[in-house]
């Protein structure tokens, strides 16, 4: 029969009660990208199929191709870019794809108070979602597709059940 040790603690299962994948697709980055594309499409083909250079100091074909991957891929990446949000009885997960590499986290005793808000942002379409105000003062707002599931599962994560 094995010892026991006091140091060992009994590790809590999580349960999950409400997890999410919303994209944060917004019609400037479409507009953005559109733009990228067709500026460059239009240069790479005056300088490769045309053969005539673009500009006064014109980069060399490579470099051309190069610079317009470079400077167009974050574009693409904020194109694809969407949240995913965790709920279970012990924290609400939160982390941005593809660029999340870091997964960010409210652990529930680090909650003073939250709320469903609606914000406008700039557009046409408002954008619904869970606003946090933590214990350090920071407020925090999380997009969401179902506002009232997700204020109900932060609810029963709070309240332990």
């Amino acid at each position: 029969m094995p010892i026991s040790s006091g140091f060992m603690k009994k590790k809590e299962k999580n349960t999950v009660y409400f997890k999410e994948t919303q994209p944060v697709s917004r019609f400037w980055i479409r507009l953005l990208l559109l733009f990228e594309l067709l500026f460059f499409s239009a240069i790479i083909y005056r300088q490769l199929f045309m053969g005539r250079p673009f500009g006064p100091r014109p980069v060399t074909d490579t470099g051309l191709v190069v610079l317009s991957l470079l400077l167009t891929l974050p574009v693409v990446v904020l194109f694809f870019m969407k949240v995913r949000i965790k709920v279970d009885n012990l924290e609400i997960q939160y982390k941005m794809v593809p660029l999340g590499i870091f997964k960010y986290h409210i652990e529930k005793q680090k909650l003073k108070s939250f709320s469903v808000e609606t914000r406008k942002a700039g557009s046409a379409h408002p954008v619904q979602g869970l606003l946090f105000q933590l214990k350090g003062g920071k407020h925090l707002f999380l997009p969401s597709k179902n506002p009232e599931l997700f204020y109900k599962s932060v609810e029963k994560m709070v309240k332990g059940r």
